[in-house]
């Protein structure tokens, strides 16, 4: 008998899109206001239902949605400098290098900057994260109880929403000629990717930003060459979502 796998069953419950439209956007906003600004307050004085910033403007934002209950269940943007402003900051740039002290960029020095991106912004709504010991994270990674009407088989994949985030955002970075993806994560977040293959490189000291966060960086062939089988196929899922 035929037995499902990962992206099967990811794909039974969930759907991955770009984020193109006002529309769409205006619910990535309002998630991100729901778990930086009211749950966890990382973020102050934003518009009521609102949280952005300008480097949404130069951005590609991607959103998960929970199929059978229509609810929004993650989403993530990756901010690239525009061909016509190559020097645009990245986010990292602005909020965390003066504090980052060394930081070991230099793989970067002969690229240009349109050849970068950062994934930021990364967030899951509390309906399908929220666990013991969780309550400081925006993303998830455990078993926990949910408050929506879903099976305990549903709940098994809810942890593979951040690990999809990730992955749409390797797809874009792969369709605009993306070389090198940054992030400002937690190293135990990093880690726990690198059980599946997604193995960022650490280049500089942690810090406390929002919790403990550290510079990561990882490149489009290790990325691709270091995915664990299965969740190669989950990444031609996503990739597949997107596309169309």
């Amino acid at each position: 008998m035929f037995e499902k796998t990962l992206a099967h069953h990811f794909q039974e419950y969930f759907t991955v899109q770009s984020a193109n439209t006002a529309e769409l956007k205006k619910a990535i906003y309002k998630i991100r206001y729901d778990v930086y600004c009211t749950e966890l307050q990382y973020e102050k004085d934003c518009p009521v239902d609102c949280e952005k910033d300008s480097f949404d403007n130069y951005s590609k934002h991607v959103l998960i949605t929970h199929k059978f209950s229509g609810s929004y269940a993650g989403c993530v943007r990756l901010v690239t400098p525009p061909s016509n402003n190559p020097q645009a900051a990245l986010p990292f740039e602005v909020n965390c290098l003066p504090s980052l002290g060394t930081v070991k960029m230099e793989f970067l020095e002969n690229e240009e900057r349109t050849r970068l991106g950062e994934l930021s912004r990364l967030a899951v709504p509390a309906t399908f994260r929220r666990r013991a010991g969780e309550k400081s994270s925006a993303y998830g990674i455990g078993l926990f109880r949910s408050p929506i009407q879903v099976s305990n088989e549903e709940i098994r994949y809810f942890p593979f929403i951040a690990v999809a985030l990730y992955m749409a955002s390797a797809s874009i970075a792969l369709g605009l000629g993306i070389k090198y993806v940054l992030v400002m994560m937690e190293p135990r977040l990093a880690k726990h990717l690198a059980r599946y293959g997604i193995c960022f490189t650490q280049i500089s000291e942690a810090i406390d930003y929002h919790g403990e966060r550290a510079l990561f960086y990882i490149d489009n062939v290790t990325l691709i060459k270091n995915f664990k089988p299965e969740l190669e196929e989950f990444f031609q899922l996503v990739d597949s979502q997107l596309r169309s």
